[in-house]
């Protein structure tokens, strides 16, 4: 089923648009005077990580159309954050919960297609229903996400223009195609590539299985 229908559908079930991002501070969840430990006392770092991913699935269940697990949080506890994040995934599926995997993945070639297949392809233990990706390595970057994610009725969220203080120093750099042409912004620019991407993988729901982040 296209991505952009499964998540209209939650949406419509539980009358929610809420996106609940799923955000592990290893400090905040394992440090010896977390509250989290002092909540679960005895139990073992890999025990904290499922149970704060559970209660997450357990309150998005009801009010979230979707989660948004950080990968880098995962990641930077090294294989039991890895293991805690195929486990928050598979938690989530199981309450028929929408993931939107934040990875940010972007690389050419081989590369790519590896990127995708973790984190596209229903055989990985990290298959989510969407991730986010950056386009500013081109469109030959973006296309084995878009191959893959069509293939298995996912779907990608494009970084355009993002929030962070700095990100004005190249996204907000005007740019034109000749030198009589309309100059707009970079982010501006892979806004309207992006808008082009989406309008030809629309779901019967009339969305677009291609999202931006804005």
């Amino acid at each position: 089923m296209h991505f952009a229908d499964r998540l209209t559908d939650r949406i419509d079930a539980i009358g929610s648009r809420l996106v609940i991002g799923v955000d592990p501070d290893p400090k905040r969840i394992l440090g010896t005077d977390s509250k989290f430990r002092a909540a679960f006392p005895g139990k073992p770092d890999a025990y904290l990580l499922d149970a704060f991913c559970a209660t997450v699935s357990e309150v998005a269940k009801a009010y979230a159309c979707a989660i948004k697990p950080q990968a880098a949080f995962f990641e930077s506890m090294g294989l039991l954050g890895w293991n805690a994040l195929s486990r928050c995934i598979q938690n989530a599926r199981q309450h028929g919960i929408p993931v939107i995997l934040d990875a940010k993945r972007g690389d050419i070639g081989h590369t790519a297609r590896a990127y995708a297949k973790a984190y596209l392809d229903p055989d990985s233990e990290f298959f989510a229903d969407a991730l986010t990706v950056n386009p500013y390595l081109g469109p030959d970057a973006l296309q084995p996400f878009m191959d893959m994610a069509g293939s298995n009725g996912c779907g990608l969220f494009v970084l355009v223009k993002t929030s962070n203080p700095g990100s004005h120093a190249f996204q907000d750099l005007r740019v034109w195609d000749t030198p009589d042409g309309p100059r707009e912004t970079l982010g501006e620019k892979v806004a309207r590539y992006v808008d082009e991407l989406g309008k030809s993988h629309i779901g019967k729901s009339g969305f677009s299985n291609v999202g931006a982040v804005v």
